[in-house]
């Protein structure tokens, strides 16, 4: 004989609604140690290891999936890798290290611990070192190369990385020292982003707002500097600069210039992405 219907649709209901006190109490839970200050936030405390693999095979699946339409150019050319030692060493060497060459101060004291690329070249397709060079990884100070790399560089950078693997300390002293006027040329024009997404970019990448407080961009509550909210209403820059896109796009690249003695450090900003970021300030959307 079937069950009643209403009985079935009773169980289902008392489910879905443990399901939800589950995931309510896990919530609370997570707060109530969240505000209680027991985590602590101190690089000298390792992670616990579950925490580590979970966010190591997490990063490892996202990367996968980001890169899969990335397109490998052929690598093998010798001036590519001589470019890619010379961004390396300018780049990577101080939190990475090389063979036979420890990290510096701050890269030892990073956690989690920059992981030797000797080991991730070997282990990882072309494509994903080209995506976590040209993108960073949040959350580990890996930083995104995007918009300080020619896409040349980067992808010269992951030429010399599939090399890494097989160099000894004397190969590395030698090669370094044959490319020692080698330059990593920046990027200067952008491109596949609308001009606001460029800009929006620029403003995070160039860490404005580790010192202004930008609408739209989640970070520190810094109020060392004005707020960058409705730039365009302003009718002065640091209080006596007429508040055009010319004296905007010069007084990001060179603030000194323009008011000696200001605090506004010079964010070695070249001119393209400095009008990029000009435009997108004083553009209404």
């Amino acid at each position: 004989m079937a069950k009643p219907r209403f009985t079935r649709r009773y169980k289902l209901l008392l489910m879905a609604a443990g399901a939800s006190a589950l995931v309510l109490a896990g919530i609370v839970v997570g707060f109530v140690v969240l505000l209680s200050g027991v985590m602590t936030t101190a690089a000298t405390k390792q992670h616990y290891t579950i925490t580590h693999r979970i966010l190591d095979l997490g990063l490892r699946y996202a990367v996968r999936t980001s890169s899969r339409d990335v397109i490998v150019p052929p690598l093998d050319d010798p001036r590519m890798i001589d470019q890619g030692l010379a961004c390396y060493r300018r780049h990577c060497l101080a939190c990475h290290g090389a063979p036979g060459l420890a990290q510096s101060e701050a890269g030892k004291g990073m956690l989690p611990i920059p992981s030797p690329l000797a080991q991730s070249a070997r282990e990882w397709p072309a494509a994903w070192l080209y995506y976590v060079t040209k993108k960073g990884v949040r959350m580990t100070g890996m930083p995104a190369w995007e918009f300080r790399m020619s896409e040349e560089s980067l992808w010269s950078t992951v030429a010399f990385l599939k090399t890494l693997p097989f160099l000894s300390e004397r190969e590395y002293r030698e090669m370094e020292a044959a490319v020692a006027d080698e330059e990593c040329t920046p990027r200067m024009q952008l491109s596949g982003l609308p001009g606001r997404e460029r800009g929006d970019l620029l403003l995070r990448q160039y860490a404005c707002h580790s010192c202004h407080r930008i609408e739209g961009v989640v970070g520190p509550h810094a109020h060392v500097g004005p707020e960058i909210i409705d730039w365009r209403s302003r009718k002065y820059i640091a209080g006596v600069i007429p508040n055009t896109f010319d004296n905007l796009t010069r007084w990001i690249i060179e603030p000194d210039a323009l008011k000696p003695g200001t605090l506004m450090p010079d964010m070695g900003v070249p001119p393209a992405h400095a009008r990029e970021m000009a435009r997108f300030l004083l553009t209404p959307e």
